[in-house]
């Protein structure tokens, strides 16, 4: 079974490219499931890591999110809440 495709992919207002980024800040998960990778630092002599990632859950709730061009590296937030607003009507009209 394939997931139906989106007629248009969400565009950089300011570059024009099409991936973005979604960063949730003082989010609540439940029933997630989390990674983390760690590298071992030579000169450091310990491991390090970039952090955790949510990989999968049953609900996310965020107080604040906040959408960054992958390519530019722009706040995205407002056009990306437009782009699935327009998606939403799409589904409804």
């Amino acid at each position: 079974m394939q997931a139906e495709s989106l007629a248009q992919p969400f565009t950089c207002p300011f570059c024009g490219a099409h991936d973005y980024t979604i960063v949730l800040h003082n989010a609540d998960v439940a029933g997630a499931t989390l990674r983390e990778e760690f590298f071992w630092d030579a000169e450091a002599g310990e491991y390090s890591s970039d952090g955790t990632v949510v990989v999968d859950s049953q609900s996310v709730e965020s107080e604040r999110a906040q959408a960054s061009c992958t390519h530019c590296e722009k706040d995205v937030s407002e056009a990306v809440s437009a782009y699935e607003d327009s998606l939403s009507g799409e589904a409804e009209g």
